[in-house]
């Protein structure tokens, strides 16, 4: 075994009941918070050259990556199962591009009625950060708050936001329903 693997071994020792209790706390199954902490783990393995402890800990890096997949999990989700589908009626082409059209405006829609939802401050960095593509300094800089107030509030909103979203899907991890 190089040094690689053994640090690698060890990261998994010591983040994997951690890592786990968070997918656990986020999803509402076992088997999917199961899932999500081997992805984590085999995505950390594949990056582990990318690592700069210079940049961050050794946890904010797992911790970032178990956040990102679990995002892109739930995103998936929330498209796969609240998306209404439509069938195409006459030319396949002009209903393929009109469906794609109302199924944006439905994400949309449920997206503007989330953040509306959020407090002002909140609603406001987020439409910082990702609409007009803003970085916490930035976003710092404008609202004369500090980079991890900024972070911190950040980080709350995403949460209300996807809680908003999956209560209102009515569809948690783990239920059969299916549309």
């Amino acid at each position: 075994m190089t040094n690689k693997d053994f640090w690698l071994d060890d990261l998994y020792r010591r983040y994997k009941d951690k890592v786990l209790g968070y997918m656990r706390k986020k999803l509402n199954s076992q088997s999917d918070a199961e899932d999500l902490c081997s992805q984590v783990f085999l995505e950390v393995t594949r990056c582990a050259e990318k690592f700069d402890p210079q940049k961050a800990s050794e946890s904010t890096w797992i911790f970032s990556i178990a956040r990102n997949l679990l995002n892109r999990r739930l995103r998936d989700h929330y498209t796969h199962r609240r998306i209404v589908r439509f069938e195409p009626i006459g030319d396949q082409e002009f209903a393929d591009d009109k469906t794609e059209e109302i199924e944006e405006f439905v994400r949309k829609d449920e997206l503007a009625e989330a953040l509306a939802a959020l407090e002002e401050g909140k609603r406001n960095i987020v439409i910082l950060s990702f609409y007009y593509g803003l970085s916490p300094g930035e976003i710092a800089e404008k609202l004369e708050l500090t980079y991890s107030n900024i972070c911190t509030l950040k980080s709350r909103a995403l949460d209300e936001l996807q809680e908003f979203l999956t209560e209102k899907t009515r569809l948690p991890f783990g239920n059969s329903k299916t549309n």
